[in-house]
């Protein structure tokens, strides 16, 4: 059995790094797997049957394009019918698609391509980008164009910003007469939530399946460390959060409402925020900058008492899921996919948009410590979320496909 995926990226970021998982996994279960992708951190010598799709130039040019022309994955002709020559060299059984949407893709060519070769499809919806008329996520709008017919975008300069055309219509009219040329195409959601969403839509599928991302239970383990001491925060309740969500203006009351409401003996402690950021946040907000190690994310996710997520929209959320893997309890938003990733007893989710629900349960947790937490965090990330047992699932779809 042969496979390719096909990715924006390799052994980095979110998609990159759960790619690389399902590839290592494959080859060790005895597959023919094949990646290819458009950057990585990895030496391409180091990737086994790796391809690397395109180049700077090709893609700075795309990206050009796509926001005059306000549609993406429409050029890169050059590079996608070299990523087809070597599909065609290799003949894989099963096509597996990722995140397409990074300025190195000709979308419909390649989806052209593997209809007329019948070549199995499997997508994996990490967004919603592949049965909309372009836009990631739309809860946080309330657009349901998608279900109908897109047009009027109100997500026009967003996610992937179109200048001056509105072409949302005619990328999802599209997405249905490409994808829907495909006989054996499999749609993939990280959750329940968006493989729901995705039966809405107009781009039809063969068939939709739920898997779950997957954490390395392995590597994410409670893990002592020096770092309270190091950042002066000996004897503070800590409240762990990432700016991206936190910083945007839409949870400004959130950010309010928690920094006035809890203890002097308790601080936010924020990862990943810029010098600007920095400069608007109370003092009892603790800001550090983006995390890339792993090792020492694991040890703040360790340290930390609890780690809060106010986001609006996800498809899923590994940030929720990898700290429960350290023995830290989460409380978060409960909309679209991030409600999964709790269990409501370990760990919590309240209304979208509700701060007050939101800091009670940060000060429920503090009354009770984080103990009383710990192990059924780790427990419910093991059952559910263990990426060998979620990524086998793959290999399963793949077998069952060909």
């Amino acid at each position: 059995m042969k496979i390719l995926q096909i990715n924006a990226v390799y052994g980095v970021g979110s998609t990159g790094v759960i790619v690389k998982d399902i590839h290592e996994l494959s080859l060790k279960s005895g597959i023919e797997s094949y990646v290819a992708y458009s950057t990585s951190k990895c030496l391409p010598d180091e990737i086994v049957n790796g391809y690397v799709i395109g180049n700077s130039c090709g893609k700075k040019l795309h990206a050009i394009l796509s926001r005059v022309n306000g549609k993406q994955a429409y050029f890169s002709r050059i590079a996608t019918g070299k990523l087809i020559k070597h599909i065609a060299t290799i003949k894989p059984d099963v096509v597996h698609l990722h995140n397409l949407h990074s300025n190195y893709i000709n979308l419909n060519v390649l989806l052209k391509f593997l209809s007329e070769t019948n070549i199995a499809v499997v997508v994996t919806l990490h967004d919603c980008w592949f049965y909309t008329g372009g836009c990631f996520h739309y809860t946080s709008v309330g657009c349901d164009n998608w279900t109908k017919k897109c047009g009027s975008c109100p997500k026009k300069k967003k996610d992937t910003p179109a200048f001056l055309f509105d072409k949302s219509a005619k990328i999802l009219k599209d997405r249905i007469k490409y994808f829907g040329a495909i006989e054996n195409l499999t749609f993939v959601g990280v959750s329940e939530w968006i493989t729901n969403e995705a039966k809405k839509s107009r781009v039809p599928a063969t068939r939709y399946v739920t898997i779950h991302n997957g954490v390395d239970t392995k590597f994410f383990v409670p893990t002592e460390s020096n770092l309270r001491k190091e950042l002066g925060l000996e004897g503070k309740f800590i409240i762990l959060t990432v700016a991206n969500k936190w910083m945007l203006d839409i949870n400004a009351e959130t950010l309010k409402t928690v920094t006035d409401g809890i203890d002097d003996d308790s601080v936010v402690l924020m990862v990943g925020c810029d010098g600007e950021q920095k400069k608007r946040l109370p003092k009892n907000v603790l800001a550090i900058d983006y995390i890339r190690d792993r090792d020492k994310l694991r040890q703040v996710y360790s340290m930390a008492d609890v780690f809060v997520n106010c986001t609006r929209e996800e498809s899923f959320s590994l940030a929720n899921v990898e700290p429960q893997a350290c023995g830290t309890p989460t409380v978060t938003y409960c909309n679209t996919g991030a409600a999964e990733t709790v269990d409501n007893t370990n760990s919590f989710s309240v209304e979208t948009g509700d701060a007050n629900a939101l800091l009670e349960q940060i000060k429920e947790i503090k009354a009770n410590g984080k103990q009383r937490y710990s192990t059924g965090c780790i427990d419910f990330v093991s059952k559910r979320f263990d990426k060998d047992t979620n990524y086998r699932k793959y290999l399963d779809l793949y077998g069952s496909l060909i």
